[in-house]
């Protein structure tokens, strides 16, 4: 696994786990060939926008789901909602009830 980070020193225990390279922001660098975090703050500022416009609430309980649903929606983000919904439903397997989805 790649890690790619910007300075922050909490980041730099990874590299005894993981091949990390980072860019440092700090002296104005975004962008070190393809060493960049712009695509994990995009995801971000969508999970941010998600949360204050639309959840609310996300319990910790759910949080897993939350996340999953709007990993599928940053991945296709290039589709319009109409697609993006029938590939959903054509993905879907089996019922799930209510008395499940709250357990």
């Amino acid at each position: 696994t790649v890690v790619y980070t910007d300075e922050w020193k909490g980041y730099k225990p990874l590299k005894y786990a993981y091949q990390h390279q980072f860019i440092k922001h700090s002296m104005g660098q975004y962008a070190k060939n393809n060493v960049h975090t712009n695509t994990i703050e995009g995801y971000w500022s969508l999970f941010k926008r998600t949360f204050i416009g639309t959840y609310h609430l996300m319990s910790q309980k759910h949080l897993n789901k939350y996340l999953n649903a709007l990993s599928f929606r940053y991945n296709n983000i290039g589709l319009n909602s109409n697609e993006r919904f029938i590939l959903s439903v054509s993905n879907c397997e089996g019922r799930l009830s209510y008395k499940r989805l709250i357990a």
